[in-house]
C-alpha cells in the first residue's frame, strides 16, 4: 500500500509540474515604411523659345508609396532667365505643374522670380491616385516677359518632391 500511495504521489506531482510548465504567449509584430516620392524623369532641357506667353511642354514624372498629394518646390537660380552677353538681360518665365491643363498663359503662372532662395512650395497641385503608380503631371514653362537683349539665356529650374 505504501508503495502504491508513494506511486500515486509521484505521479501527481509530476502531472502538477506539467500543468504548471504549459501557457501561451502572443507577440504582436509589426513594421512601419514611412511615405516617400521620387522623381522617375525630368526634362533635361526645355529651350523657351523667343515668344512670350507661349507655354513649352517639359517632362515631369514621379511616383510616391502613398495616395495623396505630394509637396512640390520650385527653386530657380536665377529668378529668370539670363544672359551676361551685350551688357546683361534677364527675362523672367511662368512654370506651370498641375494635374489639369493651364487655362491661362505663363504670364499667369507661377513665376521664375518668386522662386528663388528656399523656393516657391505648393501643396495639392498633383496627386497620386495609387500607390506607387507613376504619375506624369502637365508641365510646361514660358516666356512671360520679352528677352531684353541678344545672347543665350539660361537658367537652371530645381523640382524637389516630398511626402
Amino acid at each position: 500500500m505504501r508503495r502504491l500511495l508513494l506511486a500515486t504521489s509521484a505521479l501527481a506531482l509530476l502531472g502538477a509540474g506539467s500543468a504548471m510548465a504549459s501557457g501561451s504567449s502572443q507577440t504582436q509584430i509589426t513594421a512601419t515604411n514611412p511615405q516617400n516620392c521620387q522623381i522617375n524623369s525630368a526634362s533635361p532641357s526645355i529651350d523657351l523659345g523667343t515668344v512670350v506667353n507661349v507655354a513649352v511642354p517639359g517632362t515631369f514624372t514621379y511616383q510616391c508609396n502613398f495616395q495623396g498629394a505630394p509637396t512640390l518646390t520650385f527653386q530657380s537660380a536665377n529668378g529668370g532667365v539670363s544672359t551676361a552677353q551685350n551688357g546683361g538681360g534677364l527675362a523672367n518665365y511662368g512654370i506651370y505643374l498641375n494635374d489639369a491643363a493651364p487655362g491661362s498663359p505663363p504670364s499667369t503662372w507661377l513665376q521664375a522670380s518668386a522662386a528663388t532662395g528656399a523656393g516657391a512650395v505648393y501643396n495639392g497641385i498633383t496627386t497620386e491616385l495609387t500607390a506607387n503608380a507613376a504619375v506624369s503631371p502637365v508641365f510646361q514653362v514660358g516666356l512671360s516677359q520679352t528677352l531684353p537683349v541678344a545672347g543665350t539665356y539660361a537658367d537652371t529650374l530645381t523640382i524637389s518632391i516630398a511626402p
